[in-house]
């Protein structure tokens, strides 16, 4: 920098020839006085950092950008393949009083519940007692079951038995307590589908549901022994347990056939 007196070059604040004072324009290094480029990160004289800190170029952001954008797209396809995997759960059923409906046309009758209980679709569960719509996931459940489709089965299941939950304990006689054991053995919950086959059997001994119960939560543990000690008394039960005339094996009487030919089966019986 020349001084503006006599001319002479100058690093520092006044000329060293005539004392003028020399007018310092744009930054300097606080070390050596030395001028600094507007953008230096070092002094070029000392290399005393300046402590200027250089933009980044937009073009560094790019992989940022890219990677939030790629965690954005993740995220949709998780979305998306979650909605996926629940849709055949569920199917075309929509959803009604918190409970499920029936896919369109499909009528559900002959009510577990008793003499009374809406025959319609899943669709009347918001008009039935909790009772009756327990009995009517039960059907559902059974009725998925025996056509094959397991996942759909246990689903059913899981809501039947919460919805047995909501029912006053005084409405939970032996035929819940078998509809509940049948939905914990479909669900593989076989201590509590044996919890359920004794509970029934406890209040009467040589009950017939108890008994096919207990003898397929037996059967399912690989239980043979046990399996045919079941059967061995549901077939000397039943003739007088039928006689008996209870609502229970009016409404499960094609179940109690299917069972009786089960236990002739096992038991090696005519």
């Amino acid at each position: 920098m020349r001084c503006p007196k006599c001319g002479s070059e100058e690093t520092g604040k006044f000329c060293s020839s005539c004392g003028a004072k020399i007018a310092v324009k744009g930054p300097r290094c606080r070390k050596c006085n030395s001028a600094l480029e507007s953008d230096a990160v070092f002094c070029a004289e000392c290399g005393t950092p300046t402590g200027f800190k250089p933009e980044k170029p937009k073009a560094a952001m790019l992989p940022w950008v890219f990677s939030a954008l790629a965690l954005v797209a993740f995220a949709v396809a998780i979305a998306f393949f979650i909605r996926g995997q629940a849709a055949p759960r569920i199917g075309d059923m929509g959803m009604t009083g918190g409970l499920p409906e029936a896919p369109q046309g499909e009528a559900i009758s002959g009510s577990a519940g008793g003499p009374g209980a809406p025959s319609g679709g899943m669709a009347d569960l918001s008009q039935m007692s909790p009772r009756q719509a327990a009995d009517r996931l039960f059907e559902r459940a059974m009725r998925e079951e025996d056509g094959g489709d397991t996942e759909r089965a246990k689903f059913f299941a899981n809501m039947a038995v919460q919805a047995y939950d909501q029912v006053p304990p005084a409405e939970i006689d032996l035929d819940a307590r078998f509809h509940l054991g049948l939905l914990q053995l479909l669900q593989e919950n076989l201590e509590a589908a044996q919890t359920e086959a004794q509970t029934i059997l406890s209040v009467r001994p040589n009950h017939l549901l108890g008994l096919a119960l207990s003898a397929q939560v037996a059967a399912a543990r690989g239980d043979d022994a046990a399996a045919k000690a079941a059967y061995s008394q549901f077939l000397e039960s039943l003739d007088s347990e039928r006689a008996s005339g209870l609502t229970e094996y009016q409404m499960h009487g094609s179940l109690i056939d299917l069972e009786t030919a089960r236990a002739r089966e096992t038991t090696g019986s005519e």
